[in-house]
């Protein structure tokens, strides 16, 4: 494992997407935020540490794209001689897991881009990832998910799948054609990429959740308290008979349990060869 004498953990790494600032920014903001709000990824989160196993080919894993390490605790009594970094490209949400008093020896920070990690190669038994890697290249990340991961090493990754807001999109749709909602991956990008990078028997799982809120307004509070109100090429406002339209368009949607919001969540298990 790299030196931790040789790093500084919390400093902000060089990133040189404007996607990847922008992300880290909005995620920064909604940091404060994030547990209050993040009901479905936490749901989530919970069902992939149930998956953790009981031993490690190395006693070090990373839990990446922690945002405020709601799982510190979780992960540590699973796994209790394991040296964890919780990793994230905003130092803002790793500040706010140390205010939580999530961070500790075993557990320590450092703020990174899952794209480009600075590990050595083959140093972690375990990649443990929850509701971060859509704002990630599938090739590009899952080949460095496999470097860092030592032969035998794990990976635990859950992550929200194209399809995902449907309901969101299509009420957007019905008012104009600017970007609105990201694009995400699917299925075949997600196994594609494991099995080019060197993982076996990388083991599939898709669930279709589904929240359901009072107002298209309570929707968007969500999403920009979670950090994910961030839409990659969209620009300027929405005018106020946009937001009407489009709000006016979501109302033909809503069921007893009021407006729904699909999430499609891919659980991944794989090994690296």
């Amino acid at each position: 494992m790299t030196s931790i004498a040789t790093i500084d953990w919390l400093a902000e790494p060089t990133v040189d997407s404007p996607l990847k600032t922008a992300v880290s920014q909005h995620f920064g903001r909604a940091a404060r935020s994030y547990d209050a709000h993040a009901e479905l990824q936490l749901a989530v989160g919970r069902s992939l540490v149930q998956r953790l196993p009981d031993q490690l080919v190395k006693p070090a894993a990373l839990d990446l794209g922690c945002a405020t390490a709601p799982f510190a605790r979780a992960q540590q009594q699973a796994l209790p001689e394991v040296l964890w970094q919780a990793v994230d490209l905003s130092s803002d949400m790793l500040n706010e897991a140390a205010e939580r008093g999530r961070l500790n020896d075993h557990y320590q920070p450092l703020c990174a881009d899952a794209e480009s990690l600075p590990l050595q190669a083959s140093s972690q038994g375990l990649v443990f990832s929850c509701f971060a890697l859509q704002w990630c290249h599938p090739v590009r990340v899952m080949a460095e998910v496999c470097r860092v991961l030592a032969p035998g090493g794990r990976l635990l990754l859950a992550v929200p799948l194209a399809g995902s807001l449907q309901e969101l999109n299509q009420s957007w749709q019905g008012v104009n054609h600017r970007p609105h909602v990201n694009p995400l991956p699917s299925l075949k990008d997600w196994q594609g990429a494991a099995l080019q990078a060197g993982f076996a028997d990388a083991q599939c799982q898709q669930q279709v959740m589904v929240e359901y809120y009072d107002s298209v307004k309570q929707i968007a509070r969500r999403l920009k308290a979670t950090g994910a109100d961030h839409v990659n090429g969209a620009s300027g406002l929405t005018g106020k008979n946009a937001w009407q339209a489009m709000v006016a368009e979501y109302e033909t949607k809503r069921t007893r349990q009021g407006l729904p919001l699909t999430w499609n969540v891919l659980f991944l298990e794989a090994e690296k060869l």
